[in-house]
């Protein structure tokens, strides 16, 4: 395998892990989204008995000295205390405290006169029948005012007693109020007010109820750090693997041209090589054709079956030197004459000795007519000796000269070819090769003659 294919192959195996870490990227950020969701979307309350620690209130009289003061307006001969109860919402969830309410039960009688800055909710009590009316006590008009009520000069007095209770609205705009944000570093702290009346020093506003969701942004906390880390460092493969699969596209189509100009400077060669004889027309890129099915039949990688290829390609150019009335005499050659033709081997070699880049040029190009029992040309070498790129050449050489016409002879029938390799396996040619090419022998004959 060369240096492009294996760096292809690393990158197609890059991105094959890029993707499957994604897909498992992407599915923990759901599951991590679905219990985000289940936890903005349940239902919250604090009581006074609470253990809960992310949210706190605290209601209590705001105790400056201005803070309270008495009425003696609204009744004959009866005094009322009035004091400003302040509630502190204390948000310490790291979270954004959604939205909320607070509930007060009311367990002394009393009055209500002011609130700020939300609504509040009073439900009162007469009897069996309940009054429930919504109202910014901050900008109201009495006739407005559908509750029973008193007013003792600019005040109003909506009477409370055990059993009757206010929920409060948080205001929505500037005040802060809802939502309240906090996070690692920040508590969110509001304070809300309320103006109370009693016959009493004080009002009991202990007994409470705090309803209430938290929202958990999708990328807050350590598991949705660690999603943007993730998400940021397979942002960063991913271009990376992009910039490098760049690269190598650009590298593989400047390849894949120089490898067309080597193939077609190939084909040029082989056919000044096979030019000289009407009859061997073609001989080389067919013998390299075959050459490259049987390197593959063999198991052989893509470069290696490309090698053969390009080897076959070459095998016979040492026949540019030899005479081609030689080459295309019908009749039997003198042993002078076929002492030219077999030195075809050589000169082709040395005609190749310097051409480093193609391998085994030399052992194809020189060794293609050596015999497997060491009776070939022209070094006698013999079995395993011969390299195997040889071996295969010889064997699809041999092929297509029994498949062509010839100038002395009509080409072999498939069972004829058959049996000249039977009868030849472990003499002639390799047995392993041969056995191979028996094989395959009928896909060879489909091969279109070229």
């Amino acid at each position: 395998m060369n240096v492009a294919d294996a760096t292809k192959k690393i990158i197609n195996r890059l991105i094959i892990i890029l993707l499957i870490l994604f897909v498992f990227i992407l599915i923990s950020f759901f599951v991590h989204i679905y219990r985000v969701n289940q936890y903005n979307s349940l239902d919250r309350k604090l009581t006074p008995e609470s253990t809960i620690t992310e949210v706190a209130v605290d209601l209590h009289p705001r105790g400056q000295a201005t803070d309270s003061w008495e009425k003696d307006n609204a009744f004959p001969d009866k005094i009322i205390y009035a004091k400003i109860y302040e509630g502190t919402i204390t948000n310490t969830s790291g979270f954004l405290l959604k939205d909320w309410e607070l509930t007060v039960n009311i367990k002394d009688d009393c009055f209500l006169n002011n609130a700020w800055c939300g609504k509040v909710e009073i439900h009162q009590h007469e009897g069996t029948k309940e009054n429930v009316q919504t109202i910014d006590l901050r900008d109201y008009k009495e006739e407005d005012v559908t509750l029973e009520h008193i007013m003792a000069g600019q005040d109003l007095l909506i009477p409370l007693k055990k059993g009757d209770y206010i929920i409060y609205h948080p205001d929505t705009g500037i005040s802060g109020e809802m939502p309240l944000e906090s996070d690692e570093n920040f508590d969110g702290v509001v304070n809300i007010g309320l103006i109370m009346y009693s016959y009493e020093d004080d009002v009991d506003l202990s007994e409470y109820s705090f309803d209430y969701h938290l929202k958990q942004s999708y990328l807050e906390g350590s598991v949705g750090k660690i999603f943007l880390i993730l998400f940021g460092v397979w942002i960063l493969a991913f271009a990376f693997w992009a910039v490098i699969s760049g690269l190598v596209l650009r590298f593989q189509s400047k390849l894949n041209m120089q490898s067309q100009k080597l193939k077609e400077t190939f084909e040029i060669i082989a056919t000044l090589a096979d030019g000289k004889d009407s009859y061997t027309a073609g001989h080389s890129k067919r013998v390299a054709k075959y050459s490259r099915i049987i390197a593959e039949e063999m198991g052989m990688d893509k470069a290696d079956c490309d090698n053969i290829y390009e080897v076959a390609m070459l095998h016979n150019i040492g026949n540019y030197y030899v005479s081609g009335q030689i080459l295309s005499k019908p009749t039997t050659l003198s042993s002078e004459e076929y002492s030219i033709v077999k030195n075809h081997t050589a000169k082709g070699a040395n005609l190749l000795e310097n051409m480093y880049s193609l391998p085994y040029v030399l052992e194809g190009t020189l060794l293609h007519h050596e015999r497997y029992d060491g009776t070939g040309y022209p070094t006698g070498r013999k079995g395993d000796e011969i390299p195997l790129i040889a071996r295969i050449i010889a064997v699809a050489d041999a092929f297509d000269s029994m498949n062509s016409d010839r100038t002395y002879r009509k080409k072999l029938t498939m069972e004829q070819i058959r049996k000249e390799f039977e009868d030849k396996r472990g003499s002639q040619f390799d047995p392993l090769v041969v056995d191979v090419v028996l094989e395959i022998l009928e896909e060879l004959e489909g091969y279109e003659q070229v």
